[in-house]
C-alpha cells in the first residue's frame, strides 16, 4: 500500500498540476503531493526495516534496506524543494518572468521528475530503469529551461550561449556565464 502512494501521488499529482498549475493554490497543491510522497517514503521505510525486503508488482520493484533510504531521500529533498520553490515561483510570476503555461509546465515536470527518480531508484526491470532515468533527464530539461533565459549569439564565427543570463556577455561554452572569456573553443584568451 506504501508504494503504491509513493508511485501513485506523484504520477496523479502530475496530471493534476499539469492542468492545475497556473492557479493561485498550485504551489500549495505541489508541496501536499510531496509531503504525501515523502509521508509514503516514510512508512515504506518503517515496514521494510520491519519485515525485510519487498518485492511488488510481479517482482518488477523490489525495496531493500539500502535503497528505500535513498527513495526517503529523494522523496524528502522534494519536499524540501517543493517548499523552497512556492514563494520562488510566485515572485517570478510576479516579475513577469511566468506565463501560465509555464507554470503548469514547473509544476508538472517538477512531480513527474520526481515520479521518475522514486521509479528508477526501486525498479527491479533494467529497460524500466533506463526508462524512469530518461524521463527524470527529460523532465530536468524542461523544469531548468523553464525558467532559464537562454541567448545565444555569434561571436568568432561560433555559436556562444550563456543559460539564465540577464546581459549579453561574451564567453564561450567552456567557461560560460564566467568571467573568462575565450578566442576559440581550442586556445584560451
Amino acid at each position: 500500500m506504501e508504494f503504491l502512494v509513493l508511485l501513485g501521488a506523484p504520477l496523479l499529482g502530475a496530471g493534476l498540476l499539469g492542468l492545475l498549475g497556473a492557479r493561485r493554490m498550485a504551489p500549495e497543491l505541489n508541496v501536499l503531493v510531496s509531503l504525501v510522497s515523502f509521508g509514503a517514503a516514510a512508512a515504506l521505510t518503517a515496514r521494510v526495516i520491519a519485515d525485510g525486503n519487498l518485492l511488488v508488482g510481479n517482482d518488477q520493484f523490489f525495496i531493500d534496506p539500502f535503497n528505500v533510504f535513498l527513495v526517503t531521500l529523494t522523496a524528502f529533498v522534494g519536499l524540501t524543494t517543493s517548499l523552497f520553490s512556492r514563494p520562488y515561483m510566485r515572485i517570478e510570476r510576479q516579475h513577469g518572468r511566468l506565463s501560465d503555461g509555464r507554470l503548469r509546465l514547473y509544476h508538472g515536470m517538477y512531480q513527474l521528475f520526481l515520479f521518475a527518480m522514486l521509479v528508477a531508484l526501486t525498479t527491479n526491470n533494467m529497460g524500466l530503469m533506463w526508462v524512469a532515468m530518461e524521463a527524470a533527464t527529460l523532465s530536468t530539461v524542461l523544469l531548468v529551461t523553464c525558467t532559464a533565459r537562454l541567448r545565444a549569439w555569434k561571436r568568432d564565427g561560433s555559436i556562444s550561449s550563456c543559460a539564465a543570463s540577464e546581459s549579453p556577455r561574451r564567453y564561450s561554452a567552456p567557461y560560460c556565464c564566467t568571467s573568462r572569456p575565450r578566442k576559440s573553443w581550442g586556445t584560451p584568451a
